[in-house]
This record gives structure tokens, C-alpha cells and sequence, in this order.
């Protein structure tokens, strides 16, 4: 039932998805339980024994949970962030093309663009190597996007629909 479930952001080879409810078995429909429970394993890693999980934990096509927590800014593909978990410390965080290491990347940073729909920037630093020699090299680019190609996004700037093409 699409009231219990929302994409909040893909990519090719993942989705995250905020469910209304603690767990994805949680929001099962009772009429489609035994549906569920009888194919569940052709989507998901097994759970019965430690030997089937670690097997299944390596199995390509397979879903599998990587992060949980309470709520997520996806502002484009490769660039989100993740936060609420347990354990504070747990925050996930993507910023495709920019150093994780040398920017102060925070939620403050991708709630900013959200709310004033203006890309923010990131700066990276590195060694180059031309003519045999070395240089050092510093780029700021516009690295927090706001525009997010693969969904239609609403008025509200939060929620989004399939592409109609």
C-alpha cells in the first residue's frame, strides 16, 4: 500500500525508502502475508541460520538494509544524508564529487540547500602531475545540488513522483 511507503532517493543500485512503520515486515498487508513469507527469499538475504545470512549478505540482487534510521535530505543521486539512527555517531552521508575529508559536510549544509533551493559548494584539494612536475590544486565547485533530474519534484521542494515520460 503506497500510504505505508516513499522513495526518497535511487540510484542504480540502490533506494532508500522511509516505511510508516519500524520494520518493512511491519507494513505486510495481511491479505498478502502468506505471498510474502512464501517469496521473500528471492528478494531478500535469508535470516533462518548464520550460515544462510553470510551467504545471502554477498548475493547480488538481493535488498538489503545498509542503514536505519529515522529520516534522510536526498537532494540528488550520490548526494544525501541520513540521520536519527541509535547511534548518533551512525550518520550516513554522500556528496559525489566532493572530499569527504576536507569539507565540514553536516545536515545543517544539505538543509540549507533544501530550504533556499540554491546549490551550496565544496572544495577540494589534491596533487596534480604535468610536465614531470608536481602541483598542488584547489577546486571549489557547486557540489550540493538542488536539481534532482531522475523524479519530479513537487512544490513543497520535498516530495517527488515518478518522471511522467
Amino acid at each position: 500500500d503506497v500510504s505505508d511507503f516513499q522513495y526518497c532517493e535511487m540510484d542504480t543500485d540502490s533506494a532508500s525508502i522511509a516505511i510508516s512503520a519500524d520494520s518493512l515486515e511491519d507494513v505486510i498487508k495481511p491479505a498478502l502475508r502468506a505471498q510474502y513469507d512464501k517469496e521473500k527469499t528471492l528478494w531478500f538475504p535469508r535470516t533462518d541460520t548464520p550460515e544462510h545470512a553470510a551467504i545471502d549478505k554477498r548475493t547480488p540482487g538481493l535488498f538489503k538494509e545498509e542503514w536505519s534510521g529515522d529520516a534522510i535530505v536526498g537532494l540528488c543521486s550520490k548526494t544525501y544524508y541520513c540521520f536519527g539512527a541509535d547511534d548518533k555517531t551512525k550518520d550516513k552521508f554522500s556528496c559525489k564529487g566532493v572530499s569527504k575529508k576536507g569539507n565540514d559536510i553536516t545536515l545543517q549544509k544539505y538543509l540549507d540547500v533544501l530550504q533556499t533551493q540554491k546549490s551550496g559548494q565544496g572544495v577540494n584539494r589534491g596533487f596534480r602531475v604535468r610536465d614531470n612536475q608536481m602541483f598542488t590544486y584547489t577546486q571549489t565547485r557547486d557540489a550540493f545540488s538542488y536539481f534532482y533530474p531522475k523524479r519530479q519534484v513537487l512544490n513543497d521542494g520535498v516530495t517527488t513522483l515518478p518522471l511522467n515520460i
